[in-house]
């Protein structure tokens, strides 16, 4: 089989375990009524209960790199994928909220080698000129998941119920994994598999003065991201306007919509248009102020259609600020670029697990517990300045398009 034809089952076979990770990350959103009525729960414990998948998931993201730049994508991802499914067999059939919590803790340590796993692969099987679209591609397809947990699967828990849809995702989880092994091939050049130690490799990405300005940017900005539209967004939606469960999920399906959307274009404008990192990035933090200003001013009074764009340009936004998973791989050789990218990646999901807490924690401490849209605000204005502060992050960064890639004019 030609190199190009393994290529392509080799990212394939990851984008569709992606998919899953980012369909059971996000489907909690829509299910999130269903908890707490059957476990009769409050937001705290909902948002722990949530988070627990986040968690895990940053612990397991070193391991994950230094098993990639030494054992190889295959293994790796096999190891975690079988994590993943007993996990996601647990939380399909937990009976009170401390078995979903190890259900979904074991789902998220288990995903955790599927997004890395699947940028090393881009950065050892394609021509590095198209990382950052071919990145973006991989998200996109992975945040099909996104759009396929918002109404879709709200609609399916209303047919057939939250525990079978999650066993759903389990029998399609455990596919995806017998695929997986079949389809990826390791690619014997050993310039893509470090020979440093460990605490070498660890020392040199973690010395680094320019990834290290830039990794609180994926804590505050995706960290603010997925606690909307994989927990919060649908209870807000349901508190503030009214909606049902069905609608709520119609209108989060706008934000997976425009995560998948602009993905490949945000790295196609950065491959071959402007040549540049900075600048994407930057577009994407501002259309996530935006976002988040629209709600903290008027997250009350948007009308429908209003309601729509605000979620698209959320997804869209972020979509563009998913940028940085490409800067970090471009401060590092290939061989390490598995660690470094992991070691970048816990930052977004210490991030996801802590603001998917602290929002529950703010709507049950403020305003007596009433989820109205005051109580939401003030989640809004933390929001806002928090993506301030990742934009003068960006701002004082370097540039990293032309460090380790060339390109061709």
């Amino acid at each position: 089989m030609r190199k190009s034809s393994i290529a392509l089952l080799v990212f394939l076979s990851l984008a569709l375990l992606y998919f899953l990770a980012i369909l059971h990350r996000v489907g909690i959103a829509v299910i999130a009524y269903d908890l707490i009525a059957e476990f009769n729960t409050d937001a705290s414990l909902l948002g722990l209960m949530s988070s627990a998948y986040f968690f895990p998931y940053a612990i397991a993201q070193i391991p994950v790199g230094i098993m990639l730049d030494r054992i190889g994508i295959r293994k790796t991802v096999s190891i975690t994928a079988t994590i993943a499914c007993i996990g996601s067999f647990i939380f399909a059939t937990g009976s009170d909220l401390l078995g979903l919590s190890i259900g979904r803790a074991l789902v998220g340590f288990g995903v955790g080698g599927f997004y890395v796993s699947s940028l090393k692969a881009v950065a050892v099987w394609f021509d590095p000129r198209k990382f950052a679209t071919l990145g973006g591609l991989i998200t996109s397809i992975g945040n099909i998941g996104g759009i396929v947990a918002t109404s879709p699967l709200a609609l399916l828990t209303m047919y057939i119920g939250w525990r079978c849809s999650f066993l759903s995702i389990f029998a399609m989880m455990v596919a995806a994994t017998a695929i997986a092994w079949f389809a990826i091939k390791e690619d014997p050049n050993p310039s893509f598999k470090s020979t440093s130690s460990i605490a070498y490799d660890l020392k040199k990405v973690f010395t680094n003065r320019n990834f290290l300005k830039i990794l609180l940017i994926p804590f505050f900005v995706y960290g603010l991201f997925i606690s909307f539209q994989g927990l919060w967004g649908g209870p807000f939606l349901m508190d503030v306007y009214r909606m049902d469960k069905a609608t709520s999920g119609f209108y989060l399906m706008f934000i997976g919509i425009g995560f998948t959307l602009a993905g490949p274009i945000a790295g196609f404008i950065s491959d071959k248009v402007i040549r540049r990192r900075k600048p994407v990035l930057l577009m994407g933090q501002l259309m996530c102020f935006t976002f988040w200003m629209a709600l903290a001013l008027y997250g009350s009074q948007l009308g429908p259609a209003v309601t729509i764009l605000a979620m698209f340009l959320l997804g869209f936004g972020f979509g563009f600020v998913n940028i940085y998973m490409t800067i970090a791989k471009e401060l590092f050789e290939t061989n390490i670029c598995g660690t470094a990218l992991a070691c970048f990646n816990t930052s977004n999901f210490i991030g996801a697990g802590f603001f998917q807490s602290f929002m529950g924690i703010v709507l049950d401490s403020i305003y007596g517990g009433a989820r109205t849209f005051p109580a939401y605000q003030s989640i809004f204005i933390i929001a806002v300045a928090c993506i301030v502060a990742t934009i003068f992050l960006t701002l004082i960064s370097k540039e990293t398009i032309n460090l380790n890639v060339p390109y061709e004019t």
